[in-house]
């Protein structure tokens, strides 16, 4: 993208040599050349930035050159450059421009136009002084300021953030108080510096903007902890507690953390219920580990050792009258707090029910007073909710009742692959663009591209998974219900009695059965897959396992070592079979299956992940092949789709890859799973780029093969059945349909227009939301209340 560094010297140079040949002839002084690519800026950019933390900044831009620019070419960046002159570095090239974050510009912008922006402003990862220097770039050609003068710098101070500048506290507190001989309250002054310092470094992890509740909160559970310790507890007995509660809280912190950058939330309470799946995820947590969280821990060793002296040593017992007034301030204390942070008050002023993402409810309450709130939360909706009411039931079967038609059958496509056997590849990760993805002129999936011509292919299948990740996958399309906001219903809610398409299936003559190459336990399905209907599942065990990739055996072998099980199967049968490839962060994938040529992005996580596409790609045309030497090819409708996202974290470089604006919007919309439907003989055929979800799934099949899914206690729609333009919810209150995109954001909600992906009024989407909502908010009284064997009999009866 840039030209060699002789270019501008040589500009200049020429420059130079015509001006001294003018001067020594008497001329006039040559005006300055005129450039093809020259702006103009008028900013005032700040002076005092913190590492890392995006931020925006006013520009006024000018195009002061001969060329117009085009928005889709050309783009608002800057460069960071060091204070230290390159001349005292060995050689310049060791300190090179630092390439900023792109702006773009919202039009075309003729020779001698201004326009004015947001421009987005990144600062270094590593604090320091620093020159900051606008400039605009010409994608895949060059800078700016090498083809034309360059714009005054200005000189930032780039400083860590708060939290981390203050992350060696709680060490050095520990450290004070470990050779210290005066050091009485130092497990306490420890304590206190933990619960205060290491939320701030989650805040700057997180990205969470606390509100003055939130900073309020976390100084009153830094102070009142190793407070009621100091008043309460034995002296003996106080440091072993504090330094135990202190620890917890830190890896409690951690844990948020790391939760956070491969799911975008902090952990809640039911998440924990799947605590045991960790050690099958381990390289995922390590890829989430950098070397600045060692903090968290770091002085809780220090901490221990200290409260292990405190308990050794001998200590004058404080008189009972001193007691008696300590515990007194502290029990006066505590009511003001209490009186001043009453419950009601906060959660009703944060407006805590109207927040889908626990980080917002952390930015409120801060995070030990969300985990205690989710805490709270989560055991109310267990043990201490009202029961259901028969107005509630009425109201979710009236609704049910009134979507009938959106997932009855109906001509001409019900029934187009009636008595056909039915085989579903639920593949791990894949998302849509991998599908038409194209690198150094090669495919990435040129197989299952190819579908396209003889599939019917959705290709605006929204991912609905939630925390539950894979087993949310398997629950939406299955049961045809949205997940839960918190936690994976497979742990929360594995004893409900669901009306599963394999279940549904099996009461017309099908035999059913699920297969991954895997432990039963793992994300419960040795329970949960029977429960939604499954008469035969295939774990680990049944498999012979060759060559492991990943977490497991790999595709090929997997999908070839279950062509026999197939045959075997009493006709028609429906089989679920659920890839495992790699999984996040998509690391070690065998060079012998290398056959993509990647350049840069070879060995990267992104790399790794389109040569796993490519490899479940080969695989599945030899899965094919070898079902058509079987017979069972044109004998069978074959599904594919993806499970959910890839987990990559959404940066710039990766955006502009990928072909998708950087910010939020671009992300959202680009989070599609692809859905192919194979019909034998080619009967349907198509792309449909209607708006849908993966609870539409179950009742398309069901209309697909003849069994009409207008009786059944399912939220999802036909997709072969009549065009509606119903929004289709995803995670955290979001929201897609033809039109808009909803991103729900409590009272700073966006209603997006998608065809110019800007903002528009609230109100437009206001119906929309209504109806999400509802759905949303219906879906999960029939998992908490166990409704869909009761209301498919319900359903019964208003259909006579």
């Amino acid at each position: 993208m840039t030209l060699p560094r002789a270019t501008p010297r040589i500009i200049a140079g020429s420059v130079l040599a015509a001006a001294l040949a003018c001067m020594s002839a008497g001329c006039a002084p040559i005006p300055p050349p005129p450039y093809p690519l020259a702006f103009t800026i008028t900013v005032s950019s700040p002076r005092l930035l913190e590492t890392s933390r995006e931020t925006t900044v006013k520009l006024l831009v000018s195009n002061a050159g001969q060329r117009a620019w085009d928005p889709a070419r050309i783009h608002v960046s800057y460069h960071w450059l060091w204070l230290i002159p390159r001349e005292l570095i060995h050689r310049s090239r060791l300190v090179p421009y630092q390439d900023g974050i792109r702006t773009d510009l919202d039009r075309t912008v003729a020779p001698g136009a201004s326009v004015a922006l947001e421009g987005r402003l990144l600062p270094p990862a590593w604090p320091g002084v620093y020159w900051l220097q606008w400039d605009m770039v010409e994608e895949g050609v060059g800078w700016f300021a090498q083809l034309s003068p360059r714009q005054p710098r200005t000189l930032v101070v780039v400083l860590p953030p708060i939290g981390w500048m203050l992350a060696p506290l709680p060490l050095l507190v520990a450290t004070w108080g470990l050779f210290s001989r005066r050091a009485r309250y130092a497990d306490a002054l420890w304590c206190a510096a933990a619960l205060a310092v290491k939320p701030l470094i989650l805040a700057h992890e997180a990205l969470l903007e606390p509100s003055a509740v939130a900073y309020w909160l976390i100084g009153v559970f830094a102070l009142m902890v190793p407070l009621v310790g100091v008043v309460v507890l034995p002296r003996r007995l106080r440091p072993i507690i504090l330094v135990v509660v202190g620890s917890f809280c830190s890896v409690l912190i951690l844990a948020d953390i790391l939760y956070y950058r491969f799911f975008g939330d902090l952990l809640s309470a039911p998440v924990l219920l799947a605590a045991q799946q960790t050690g099958r995820v381990r390289q995922s947590i390590a890829s989430l580990f950098s070397p600045g969280l060692i903090w968290l821990l770091a002085d809780c060793v220090c901490a221990l050792c200290l409260a292990i002296r405190m308990t050794l040593a001998p200590r004058p017992v404080a008189s009972f009258g001193r007691r008696v007034l300590a515990l007194a301030t502290a029990s006066v204390l505590l009511a003001t707090i209490g009186i001043a942070l009453s419950p009601r008050r906060v959660l009703a002023s944060a407006s805590l029910d109207q927040m889908f993402r626990d980080r917002s409810v952390a930015e409120q309450l801060g995070p030990f007073g969300f985990h205690l709130y989710d805490v709270w939360n989560y055991g109310q909706s267990r043990w201490l909710k009202a029961p259901l009411t028969a107005a509630q039931f009425d109201r979710v079967a009236s609704w049910l009742a009134a979507r009938a038609p959106l997932r009855a059958g109906s001509a001409p496509r019900f029934g187009a692959a009636q008595g056909r056997n039915l085989i579903v590849v639920q593949v791990e990760s894949l998302q849509d663009f991998a599908v038409d993805f194209r690198i150094a002129d090669q495919d990435v999936m040129p197989h299952l591209k190819a579908w396209t011509r003889d599939s019917l292919r959705f290709t605006n299948l929204t991912d609905q998974t939630n925390q539950g990740r894979t087993s949310d996958a398997e629950f939406t399309t299955l049961t045809s219900l949205l997940p839960l906001d918190h936690g994976a219903v497979a742990f929360r809610y594995p004893a409900n009695r669901y009306v599963g398409l394999p279940a549904v299936l099996a009461e017309h003559g099908y035999s059913t059965s699920s297969a991954v190459a895997f432990e039963s336990g793992f994300w419960n399905r040795g329970v949960m897959h029977p429960s939604y209907g499954f008469q035969k599942t295939f774990f680990e065990p049944d498999f012979q396992l060759t060559e492991q990739i990943g977490w497991g055996l790999n595709d090929r072998d997997f999908l070839q070592q279950m062509v026999p099980r197939l045959e075997q199967s009493r006709r028609p049968f429906a089989a679920w079979l659920i890839t495992l490839s790699l999984h996040h962060p998509f690391e070690d994938f065998p060079d012998r299956h290398k056959v993509l040529k990647l350049g840069s992005l070879e060995g990267s996580s992104f790399g790794n992940y389109l040569h796993t596409m490519r490899f479940f790609d080969t695989a599945l045309e030899e899965f094919k092949a070898s079902l058509a030497r079987d017979g069972l090819l044109d004998d069978s409708v074959i599904v594919v789709f993806g499970d959910h996202d890839a987990g990559f974290t959404r940066d710039a470089d990766l955006s502009r890859q990928l072909g998708i604006g950087a910010g939020e919007v671009g992300w959202s919309l680009n989070d599609r799973v692809p859905l192919f439907v194979r019909v034998p003989g080619g009967a349907l055929a198509g792309v449909e780029p209607r708006p849908a979800g993966q609870t539409d799934l179950a009742p398309t099949l069901l209309a697909l093969l003849g069994i009409d899914p207008a009786p059944l206690p399912y939220v999802g729609r036909n997709l072969l059945g009549a065009a509606d333009d119903l929004p289709v919810p995803r995670p955290y209150g979001d929201w897609l349909d033809a039109s808009h995109l909803f991103l729900s954001r409590g009272p700073e909600s966006v209603c997006i227009a998608v065809a110019g992906r800007s903002p528009i009024p609230i109100q437009a989407c206001a119906d929309a939301d209504r109806a999400a909502t509802q759905e949303r908010e219906f879906s999960r009284l029939v998992i908490t209340e166990d409704l869909q064997q009761r209301l498919r009999s319900r359903l019964r009866e208003l259909a006579r």
